[in-house]
């Protein structure tokens, strides 16, 4: 399991009856599974027979995220099965799941592994998935749901973001799937702009940005049969022993106003700086109505409110949306300034939000090291262009 898989090959002679390059690709999906799918990690007799397929495949956390989003389904169709992480936590909830798949390897992979545990029947096809071959698979299963999370690698092994772009093109799909009343949970790049997306698909009842790992790592879209109403947006922060998620209207990102701050901020007062998932979404000003949260400026997505005003009730259960930090100084932004922080903190961390320096630059014009208490903020705000030294802090919200 620990062996250098370069080594094996470059000695495969010593194991005839060994199939080396299964055994190096094996050992190269393990180390990449080790902490994102760490049940497959522990079962030494589990097959792997792509690096890439390990590296691509959802984690546990995120393959129960979307399980759970269907768990009333009895019957789900997974057309893009891959490793078949998400079939197996599908066939958790599930009666029967489908997995269907057009590697042949990753097929005779999921034959050996997928029965190894428990959970719902499952059964496994290999197929190319067109718009030829999925009315007889649908058919004939009869799904409730379909899962798609299609390739976003071109032929030549590039990175692709457009649906169709990806194979397969679930735009062409997306008709034989809901005309069929089948609800589709479709998996798109985290890349991909939300405004867009909905122009091109239909019926999307719900959109999930998923975060896990201070990144946000998937994008999903939850589509229903003659759905016509006014889509859901919901940030959703998912960690082994925490969970966030926050809703909202779609409709509603695009018109609301923000509040933003009537004065320079104070020492003590709370910044709040949103996580990749709630970035996502974009819903800033809809997110600062709604909690009644003070923006910094138009295109400075922080917040700043004194520690009183916290809602302990929302914030218990979705602190993991962002990080927050307590301020410790606030100067105009300048040389005066950069230069006198820099001296006082050469080892802070330091982001540069609405100007049209980027942190990189900014760390380099400090000559700023990192890896100290201390973040500064260089923002724009509407009281002025500002230099905030601030603090990491977890609230007190008992």
């Amino acid at each position: 399991m620990d062996d250098d898989p370069f080594e094996l090959s470059l000695h495969r002679e010593r194991w005839p009856d060994i199939d080396v390059t299964l055994a190096s690709e094996c050992i190269r999906a393990r180390k990449k599974l080790r902490t994102k799918v760490p049940e497959w990690y522990a079962d030494p007799g589990l097959i792997f027979p792509s690096a890439l397929s390990a590296e691509q495949c959802s984690s546990t956390l995120t393959a129960r995220f979307k399980a759970c989003l269907v768990a009333d389904a009895k019957r789900i169709a997974d057309l893009t099965g891959g490793l078949g992480v998400d079939t197996w936590q599908f066939a958790q909830h599930a009666e029967e799941v489908l997995y269907i798949e057009r590697n042949p390897a990753l097929v005779s992979a999921a034959n050996h592994n997928l029965p190894r545990f428990k959970g719902g029947h499952v059964m496994i096809g290999e197929y190319t998935i067109d718009s030829e071959v999925l009315p007889a698979i649908l058919d004939d299963f009869r799904p409730d749901v379909v899962y798609m999370d299609p390739a976003r690698r071109d032929s030549n092994g590039r990175k692709v973001f457009l649906p169709e772009d990806c194979s397969p093109d679930v735009l062409k799909l997306q008709d034989i799937i809901l005309d069929r009343g089948i609800r589709l949970l479709l998996k798109l790049s985290p890349m991909a702009d939300i405004s867009l997306m909905l122009r091109k698909f239909h019926c999307v009842k719900t959109v999930h940005a998923v975060q896990t790992g201070n990144e946000c790592r998937e994008l999903l879209l939850l589509m229903e049969p003659g759905f016509d109403g006014d889509p859901e947006i919901k940030a959703a922060v998912i960690e082994e022993s925490s969970a966030g998620v926050i809703a909202f209207n779609y409709s509603e990102i695009g018109t609301t106003k923000a509040c933003y701050i009537a004065q320079v901020p104070q020492e003590g007062q709370c910044l709040f700086e949103p996580g990749p998932a709630l970035a996502k979404t974009g819903a800033f000003n809809l997110f600062s109505s709604c909690l009644n949260l003070p923006k910094l400026g138009a295109s400075t997505h922080l917040y700043c409110f004194p520690q009183e005003d916290i809602n302990p009730d929302f914030w218990r259960s979705n602190s993991t949306l962002g990080e927050f930090y307590l301020i410790n100084e606030v100067a105009p932004f300048g040389k005066a300034a950069m230069k006198d922080f820099a001296a006082r903190w050469p080892d802070a961390e330091v982001s540069a939000r609405g100007l049209r320096i980027s942190s990189d630059e900014l760390r380099e014009k400090m000559k700023l090291r990192g890896g100290g208490d201390i973040h500064i903020f260089a923002v724009d705000t509407v009281v002025g262009k500002l230099l905030i030294a601030s603090t990491p802090a977890i609230l007190d919200l008992h």
